[in-house]
């Protein structure tokens, strides 16, 4: 895999709970997830070594912010775990 020049957007103006399609990111590598619109609720970036099973990795978000994973598995996802309100989208770089 090659990494992105440009920011890839996994969650685009959502208003309720989901996680976004995995994406595919270089494993080992740093990857970085930027979260923007939340006012109550709660981003996690999830990872995989196999595509299905994802855990929470680095910190949840509850307010607009990056989080940094230095070495990340091969699978990524954005997941809005809990909502109230806001429009969130995040993107991620890898």
């Amino acid at each position: 895999m090659s990494s992105l020049s440009a920011a890839r957007t996994l969650l685009n103006a959502v208003t309720a709970t989901g996680a976004s399609t995995a994406v595919q990111v270089d494993g080992g590598q740093p990857v970085f997830l930027q979260v923007s619109g939340i006012t109550t609720a709660t981003v996690a970036l999830q990872g995989s070594l196999d595509g299905t099973t994802f855990a929470t990795i680095g910190t949840a978000l509850t307010a607009d912010g990056i989080v940094t994973i230095a070495n990340s598995p091969k699978y990524v996802r954005a997941n809005c775990t809990a909502y109230t309100s806001g429009t969130i989208t995040a993107k991620i770089l890898y």
